[in-house]
């Protein structure tokens, strides 16, 4: 990778951090109740190391995002931002996947950097990456997934094969 394309990757995803992670105590203002049942159970599960896999109430939920929230939020203390910090650091994450996957899919550069750029900057993944839903998850597993595969398909690696795998199983 040249110099001046680590550089503007940096540049983007600082710029990404900065837009997930600004104001993100207080912006959106509140907690939806999914959020805040997300934050409640989890936090109940880390205190008591009572971790489910999965959580039947709200129509049933997977307990991965759960018990990871509780984790943030029993170590951080309850409050909003310690709430949805896990989602602005899934979100930030992801833009990272984007250039990689966008770079191994078109081996471009410029590609990569301008679609890492647009879902930095992307409303509907900015917003999603400022609250504590779990569906934030599907795009970074997704997209780091599908890196793994393309590359594995490539080098015929096995570990690649693997880290795939094991990231679409999450």
């Amino acid at each position: 990778m040249q110099k001046r394309t680590k550089i503007l990757l940096i540049v983007i995803v600082a710029l990404a951090a900065i837009l997930r992670f600004a104001a993100l105590d207080s912006i959106p203002p509140g907690i939806y109740p999914d959020e805040a049942l997300n934050g409640t159970e989890g936090y109940r599960a880390a205190t008591t190391g009572d971790f489910k896999l999965f959580y039947p109430t709200n129509n049933g939920r997977e307990g991965l995002w759960i018990n990871l929230i509780g984790v943030v939020v029993k170590t951080l203390g309850p409050s909003q931002l310690s709430l949805r910090l896990l989602s602005a650091i899934v979100g930030t994450l992801t833009v990272l996947g984007v250039f990689f996957l966008a770079r191994e899919l078109f081996k471009s550069d410029s590609i990569a950097l301008v679609a890492a750029l647009l879902l930095a900057t992307s409303f509907w993944h900015l917003n999603f990456s400022r609250i504590a839903f779990r569906a934030i998850n599907v795009p970074l597993l997704t997209v780091w997934s599908f890196y793994f595969l393309l590359m594995a398909w490539e080098r015929r690696s096995y570990v690649y094969f693997a880290l795939a795998g094991v990231i679409f199983g999450i």
